[in-house]
């Protein structure tokens, strides 16, 4: 064997960034807690309807719970969505149906692609309005801003449902599977006690 081959054999690629990952990334972007609770509510795969016929899935939905000022500056709690895409192959099937983002971005204040690497998304392909997050190191970085959705319509009582029900998953599997900060400040100041302890 060659010093090249040797060398090649050895080298370890980095490993692709799953989806898995870039929830991950959203999770801790979006895991601020403040004095009197959670910044976010945070919710995984959130379906356009309950049951098995949904045919539509937001990958990531964060509702800021801040009102944002106070009188006629007032922006009230903004809802923040979110397309993860891993391969440049998903973009482009994202790209031929946007009536797949659009069953969510509608009742959206903020729309997002996230991105594992730079190079999924070409220059000119991000939809306007849309922002653009990448992976950075262990986290996520705005590389583009999202614009302002101000036609947000009145979220339907089934992806209300839906969106409850996935913020009660996240914070479930945050709590048992992950050390997630938000969650364990939280559990302290309430003086709750650890998943497992008996008290």
């Amino acid at each position: 064997m060659s010093e090249i081959e040797s060398i090649l054999i050895s080298y370890n690629a980095p490993a692709k960034a799953t989806e898995r990952d870039m929830l991950d990334r959203l999770n801790a972007r979006y895991g601020a807690f403040n004095g009197n609770g959670f910044r976010y509510a945070r919710a995984e795969h959130v379906r356009v309807i309950a049951g098995f016929n949904a045919r539509r899935t937001c990958d990531y939905m964060a509702l800021d719970l801040w009102p944002g000022g106070l009188g006629k500056s007032r922006t009230g709690p903004t809802l923040h969505g979110h397309e993860v895409k891993v391969s440049r192959s998903d973009w482009l099937t994202e790209l031929r149906d946007p009536d797949k983002a659009e069953a969510f971005r509608r009742y959206c204040d903020f729309w997002w692609l996230v991105v594992s690497d730079r190079s999924i998304v070409k220059v000119g392909e991000l939809p306007d309005g849309w922002g653009l997050i990448v992976a950075s190191g262990d986290s996520a970085r705005v590389a583009v801003r999202a614009a302002r959705n101000g036609a947000v319509e009145p979220m339907p009582r089934d992806l209300q449902a839906t969106f409850a029900r996935a913020v009660t998953k996240t914070t479930l599997r945050l709590a048992r599977h992950g050390h997630d900060a938000a969650i364990e400040l939280a559990a302290e100041r309430m003086n709750l006690p650890q998943i497992g302890d008996p008290r």
